[in-house]
């Protein structure tokens, strides 16, 4: 009888369950990403401590500029702030900060976040915001949003079960003023299709600021009630590296971007170009 005759036969299983017969990783392939800050009380304070004394009396309107419906009351508005005074200044620092680090842990990007525009939106009972996202002078981008002031409405509603679902069939208001971000369109049916969900419901919180990216649909529902409902909102060009541009393009590529940088550019200062299409502000290497 030869060797081969005399095997045992395979165990259940087909010996999948021996030591190093079966690894099975699950790999993400996650669509995007979203930043999350909460900052404390005194920040809060700050902020509105300079709204109320500078933006309010001063700051020029960006009703003409922006989708806002905010026009419901005498105080509605949405307004400039202003990133080069004091506390706009220290503000940038902390936006930048954070926009970078996004782009760092968020996405692996040897890039640059700079916010160059922000904006107040001062929402009273019937206000709201369409659906809609941001624009920025560079390819990438970033949007965000931090919550500032509530209407006692919406903090007698707040919801404090951890991961709630959502539920309009009471038409109690439960959500009236809250955040619906949206990056894709889907059905409830896709889910049970093993698709990822597309849409999410943010209660607002003060002193959270959220961090996204500049396509990012999204839109603020109604409340209704007295109050207001104050949000400082910003956007983030991105400033690329060499290095970044050596992960996205081709040897061929970034030669031929290499030869294109004039002689005489002064690399202290973003090199703006064009590539591909895309706008794009590069952080150019010291040579």
């Amino acid at each position: 009888m030869s060797k081969e005759s005399t095997k045992k036969p395979i165990l259940p299983l087909l010996g999948a369950d021996n030591d190093g017969q079966m690894d099975m990783q699950i790999v993400p392939a996650i669509h995007h990403h979203v930043g999350k800050i909460k900052f404390g009380k005194e920040v809060v304070d700050q902020l509105n401590e300079e709204i109320d004394k500078n933006s309010i009396p001063n700051a020029e309107g960006k009703d003409s500029a922006l989708v806002g419906q905010l026009r419901q009351d005498k105080k509605s508005a949405q307004l400039a702030f202003d990133l080069e005074s004091e506390v706009g200044t220290q503000l940038k620092i902390i936006l930048n900060s954070a926009g970078t680090s996004y782009l760092h842990n968020g996405y692996g990007k040897k890039s640059y976040a700079d916010c160059y525009i922000a904006w107040t939106n001062h929402a009273y009972a019937g206000d709201y915001n369409p659906l809609h996202e941001h624009s920025t002078p560079t390819a990438g981008g970033l949007s965000g949003f931090m919550w500032l002031t509530l209407p006692k409405i919406m903090e007698d509603r707040r919801l404090s079960k951890g991961k709630h679902q959502m539920d309009f069939g009471n038409a109690d208001g439960q959500y009236d003023g809250w955040t619906h971000m949206v990056w894709d369109l889907g059905s409830k049916a896709d889910l049970y299709a093993l698709k990822m969900g597309c849409e999410e419901y943010v209660q607002p919180e003060a002193g959270v600021l959220y961090i996204f990216p500049k396509w990012l649909h999204h839109q603020v529902l109604p409340f209704f009630g007295e109050g207001e409902r104050r949000s400082i909102a910003m956007n983030w060009a991105i400033m690329e590296s060499e290095d970044e541009l050596k992960k996205i393009m081709s040897p061929p590529e970034y030669a031929d971007f290499k030869s294109k940088i004039p002689k005489d550019v002064d690399r202290s200062l973003p090199y703006q170009t064009s590539i591909g299409g895309s706008v794009l502000s590069i952080k150019l290497d010291d040579e």
